[in-house]
């Protein structure tokens, strides 16, 4: 007993071989010289009627073998070129038969640019070729398009005078000349951590780059420690001046040299003096400004 699976199997089987005598039979009553079939298969055309316009797009290139559509001007080009062709005929109801003329007629009028390099009035010239024939029962001559019909054939200039022969120059230029390769690169600066063996920096503050830092957020370094007096030998005790010998040693100096040793003395003791209390100074003036910078940062 045959299951629904399988009897559903079978008409599948029927249609597809029924599908492929009728489209047989069409191929071999097709008219000698006319331009149906030639690009496009009758079941290729079948098929990209079902499809939607992005399907469409990925199917004709593959047909058309334009694999190099995505990075190459030319392909990109000739693929839209013949997708909007289809698309157009989708929409006008054409038959299968007229749709594959229609395509193999845009095809030849392409061809002619690229290949022959032919100019517009040629080209013109090939089209008008094309379209005899086209009002008449049975033609003794035909351009291969005879199965169209007055209305449709007008309806097909327009479109091909509107897509093609208005922008005949950029079609020309676009083949006459050969894509540039861009190569596009940029430099980056990346700053990676230091390794593992090398000691880390010190912490720096809100991500701060280490120069930064250290310029105007680090508190200064602490000033060097002053070497301490050097004590006498231990062999060796101070001299101790007797108030005798202290007034024999004076008695020998005038005033104005007293004065001058006195005065000598006291600058030493007061430009040390000095020098110590502007170093402060100056450590104090680093701190107060980082801290006022790191206030201002923080309020930025």
């Amino acid at each position: 007993m045959a299951t629904k699976g399988g009897l559903k199997a079978s008409k599948d089987s029927r249609k597809s071989h029924s599908s492929l005598n009728e489209d047989e039979e069409a191929i071999a009553n097709e008219k000698e010289g006319s331009l149906a079939w030639k690009v496009l298969h009758i079941s290729q055309v079948r098929t990209l009627l079902e499809l939607n316009v992005d399907q469409v797009h990925l199917k004709m290139a593959d047909l058309l073998n334009l694999k190099d559509h995505a990075v190459n001007l030319q392909d990109a080009a000739v693929l839209d070129y013949y997708v909007a062709g289809l698309w157009w005929a989708k929409e006008q109801s054409f038959t299968l038969q007229q749709i594959s003329g229609f395509i193999t007629a845009l095809s030849i009028l392409l061809e002619n640019i690229r290949e022959k390099q032919m100019s517009l009035v040629d080209n013109l010239k090939e089209l008008k070729k094309m379209l005899v024939g086209i009002g008449h029962e049975n033609p003794e001559v035909t351009g291969g398009l005879d199965f169209f019909n007055t209305d449709q054939a007008k309806l097909l200039t327009d479109y091909i005078t509107k897509s093609l022969f208005q922008h005949y120059k950029l079609y020309q230029y676009m083949f006459s000349l050969e894509q540039d390769e861009m190569v596009i690169g940029t430099e980056l600066s990346v700053e990676v951590a230091p390794p593992a063996d090398i000691p880390f920096p010190p912490p720096l503050d809100e991500g701060m780059r280490e120069a930064v830092y250290l310029e105007h957020v680090a508190p200064p370094p602490p000033p060097p420690e002053k070497e301490e007096e050097k004590e006498a030998p231990s062999g060796e005790e101070e001299k101790v001046f007797t108030e005798e010998e202290v007034e024999d040693i004076l008695e020998g100096v005038t005033t104005d040299e007293l004065k001058e040793v006195i005065s000598s003395v006291v600058n030493e003791m007061l430009g040390s003096l000095s020098a110590d209390v502007g170093a402060k100074l100056k450590e104090r003036e680093a701190q107060y400004l980082a801290k006022i910078s790191k206030m201002q940062k923080i309020a930025e």
